[in-house]
């Protein structure tokens, strides 16, 4: 710069010999260019990349919308075309049923038209035979943990070939099915000549009769006299016309079990129970070896002679052939099976019209009779059904009159524990309250039909079937229902298993084209970044030789100006130290000497507020002493006349007869109360922030004191079912505190604790050590959010007060117990994570804090 210039350029302005030097070396434009150029390439890059990327996802969910679409078709279809399938099967097992009964009723008729003999009624035993499957021997294998046949039979399947290429297309072979044992066994049991007077004078039994039925004849007026005592046919005998038939309910002794499920050495050892299948009750692969439930059907007709009536002939129904009907049927593609598998829930059963069980693969299921009574045995009960009962002290028969059928059937309820290991557990669907299927199987055959519907059961999605027995003769005319109706359970995913497998495999390959599309994609941005890098580079070479020019320019500025600024920073310097009264000197008219006496007039005015904000303070502290002092007296004051109304509210509790005004005598007892502990804990808070909290340290057993908390609170555990635990150490662990506030702390914490948990459990765990104690409150609750996780312990602050408007609190127990922690030398911390409980730990130091005397305030 020419030396006639240099006095025009020193009086010029600190702005206008800034603005002179960038113009002169051009510094804005380069920079502005650079910049330009560096978006554009960073913004092209972006841009092409996010392209990129997108198209790449779009790719890749287009792909797995289309596999779930075709997948989420194919399975429907499968479900609809199985539902269809087993629906038709339901509904043929029933009309099969319904067929086989209206055949014993020509057998009583044909039965009433032989002449009354021993002889002729056991030719007519013996030529009624039928054939029923039998399953071959089971015995445990070596582990005694599931059963297998004995003398398994090997099967070789002989494979087939399409003969010409024509049929070829889409060929289907099924290997026959395994060749099962199949007895002849007689269809009746029993067939006897009964007089009008109600005196058995002919009875025939066949060989499966033999330690089932009494041979001896008897008067079956008495019901004691019949089959189980349970047989009451006599009255409706008398009822019945010529060529008109009365037809019994499955009549049988209750089977009891040990437990229910898989019965194997393995499962007894697991419960500590004595392993005895034999007497137990059957159950197919669970106890192919138990007890069988062994019934009857009992058919009447009148025995007419030269058009009078004179005597009845009965025929009692061996009983294992209704359950052939549902023993052996499977509905998956194996269609068959000789044994049931009751775990797979894959399996057929039956019901009489009026709900009872009849046929299952779990022979204890069946709901009989309860052979020292003659009445029905009592049901698999719920626990709500099953308290009620035991709470009337009346027999089950008379109080289940009193008890609505079907009522409140749900999912959520649970059989009462007593009722299932009493092995008594017939199924009455009419009190089976926790199988809501129930229900819907009397609703969808209240006027005869069939129909299916899906329900979550025993943790397997099935798929349940209904249809109607079309029996109507004697008493089954009453109902649309007929004689009952078969259901059939089956687990719906085996249904679509083929195209699950299907989207198994699709969903394979949309993965390995979506790694080639991402391989692909990310050496595209690799690229891209490559790219970018050298243009930075580039740009990164321009701007450097620009700031070397301007670190030039910025030396020469800093030597012309830096006396000035440094006589300004000490300034502010001096005054941020403490030195109110200092003041900068100003030097000229430009822009520094302008920032001095701003400086000057800012110092002025913050000395003047900090002055004020000091008398205010002092003036704050005051208030909030005599506020403290106010609250503490106040709540000394509402507590006395709170003590009245809660003792007057007992005395009218205790006194008044009316139970509606107990109730509002009670209310009263309990707000009252809730408000004395509101203001207890309002007045503990006072008196810390007024200097008036005692803390009086003695030596003390703090397991006791612990062990003493958890059992106060047992009860408010149990009532919320979680569980309420304690892990310390077998030996006292003593140390010197305030017990009482110690306790207060404690309990503050778990009742928290088990306020905020719905499930799982609360644990109290103290850790001593040789200088302090660590007493830790954890739960399993809803949990705290970590910005929440130290506002806790603010007074009045309740973490998400939509919660604790459902569970309680004023917010001050924790700044309380923190408080006194403190106080004590102690300190509280939190941890915790949403959803997944929270953890307080309690510091305390074994002896008193040496500024903590006898008594402190």
């Amino acid at each position: 710069m020419p030396a006639s210039s240099l006095p025009h350029f020193a009086e010029m302005s600190l702005r206008a010999r800034l603005i002179a030097i960038f113009i002169a070396i051009k510094v804005l434009p380069l920079l502005l260019l650079a910049l330009f150029a560096w978006q554009a390439a960073t913004d092209l890059g972006r841009l092409v990349t996010l392209r990129a990327v997108s198209m790449a996802d779009v790719m890749l969910d287009t792909q797995r919308r289309t596999g779930a679409t075709a997948i989420g078709d194919a399975i429907e279809a499968l479900d609809d075309r199985a539902r269809e399938a087993i629906e038709a099967l339901t509904t043929d097992v029933a009309r099969e049923v319904a067929r086989f009964l209206y055949d014993r009723d020509q057998d009583i008729l044909r039965a009433a038209r032989i002449p009354p003999a021993a002889d002729a009624y056991r030719r007519f035993l013996d030529t009624h035979l039928r054939l029923l499957e039998e399953h071959a021997p089971y015995a445990l294998d070596v582990d005694g943990t599931r059963w297998v046949e004995a003398d398994p039979a090997l099967h070789r399947p002989a494979l087939v070939r399409a003969p010409l290429p024509d049929n070829a297309g889409s060929f289907h072979y099924r290997t026959p099915d395994p060749r099962t044992h199949q007895t002849l066994r007689p269809l009746f049991l029993e067939m006897s000549f009964i007089d009008l007077d109600g005196h058995e004078r002919i009875k025939v039994h066949s060989d499966r009769a033999l330690g089932l039925l009494d041979p001896a004849l008897h008067d079956i007026r008495d019901p004691a006299h019949t089959f189980v005592r349970a047989e009451t046919y006599w009255p409706a005998l008398q009822k019945l016309a010529p060529g008109e038939i009365h037809v019994s309910r499955v009549i049988g002794a209750q089977v009891h079990t040990h437990w229910i499920g898989e019965y194997t050495l393995h499962e007894a050892r697991r419960q500590g129970k004595p392993f005895a299948p034999e007497a137990s009750g059957y159950a197919g692969l669970e106890n192919p070896v138990g007890v069988r439930f062994r019934g009857l059907v009992r058919w009447a007709t009148p025995v007419v002679r030269d058009g009078q009536i004179t005597g009845y002939v009965t025929l009692a129904l061996d009983h294992a052939h209704i359950m052939a009907f549902t023993d052996t049927l499977r509905p998956t593609p194996e269609r068959h099976a000789p044994i049931a598998d009751p775990a797979s829930g894959n399996y057929a059963f039956m019901w009489d019209d009026e709900g009872h069980n009849i046929s299952h693969a779990r022979d204890y299921f069946i709901h009989g009779f309860d052979p020292t009574t003659g009445q029905r045995a009592v049901p698999w009960l719920d626990t709500e059904l099953f308290n009620a009962w035991q709470a009337s002290g009346l027999e089950w028969t008379h109080f289940a009159a009193t008890v609505p059928a079907y009522r409140d059937q749900r999912l959520s309820r649970e059989p009462h524990p007593e009722s299932t290991a009493s092995g008594q557990v017939g199924l009455d669907c009419r009190y089976l309250s926790f199988s809501p299927q129930c229900l819907g199987w009397h609703d969808m055959t209240e006027h005869g039909g069939s129909g299916s519907f899906v329900i979550e059961f025993s943790g397997l999605r099935k798929l349940t079937t209904v249809a109607a027995i079309p029996y109507h003769t004697g008493p089954y005319a009453r109902s649309e229902r007929g004689f009952g109706y078969v259901t059939i359970g089956a687990n719906i995913d085996e249904f679509h298993r083929a195209a699950t497998e299907s989207g198994r495999r699709i969903g394979q390959m949309i993965d390995a084209a979506d790694l080639q599309t991402r391989q692909a994609r990310d050496k595209l941005v690799s690229d891209i970044r490559r790219t970018l890098r050298q243009t930075s580079a580039g740009l990164a070479v321009s701007t450097l030789i620009m700031a070397v020019a301007v670190i030039l320019i910025a030396i020469w500025m800093a030597n012309l100006l830096s006396r000035r600024i440094t006589d300004v920073v000490d300034g502010i310097h001096r005054f941020e130290k403490g030195e109110l009264d200092h003041r900068l000197t100003p030097h000229g008219r430009d822009e520094l000497a302008e920032l001095a006496r701003s400086f000057n007039r800012m110092a002025d005015t913050v000395r003047t507020s900090i002055l004020d904000m000091d008398h205010a303070r002092v003036s704050a502290e005051q208030s909030n002493r005599m506020k403290s002092e106010f609250l503490a007296n106040m709540s000394h004051e509402l507590r006395t006349p709170l003590n009245g109304i809660i003792g007057f509210a007992d005395l009218l509790a205790a006194e008044l007869e009316s139970p509606e005004h107990r109730h509002f005598a009670d209310t009263i007892g309990h707000s009252s109360r809730h408000l004395l502990a509101v203001l207890n804990d309002v007045l503990d808070l006072a008196k810390v922030e007024a200097n008036r909290m005692r803390i009086h340290p003695e030596t003390f057993d703090l397991c006791a004191l612990l062990r003493s908390v958890a059992a106060l609170h047992q009860v408010s555990a149990e009532a919320k079912r979680i569980s309420l635990t304690t892990r310390l150490p077998e030996a006292p662990c003593h140390i010197t505190a305030d017990p009482v506030r110690v306790r207060q702390i404690v309990e503050n914490l778990v009742s928290n604790a088990i306020k905020f948990t719905l499930e799982g459990g609360v644990e109290i765990t103290l850790a001593p050590g040789p200088e302090a104690v660590r007493l830790t409150v954890s739960d399993t609750g809803i949990g705290i959010t970590a910005e929440e996780l130290e506002r806790i312990f603010d007074p009045f602050y309740q973490a998400r007060p939509f919660l604790n408007r459902t569970h309680g609190g004023t917010g001050l127990g924790l700044t309380l117990s923190r408080r006194l922690a403190m106080m004590m030398g102690g300190e509280i911390h939190a941890i915790s994570t949403p959803g997944h409980g929270a953890r307080f730990d309690l510091h305390l130091p074994c002896q008193p804090p040496p500024h903590l005397p006898e008594e402190n305030t």
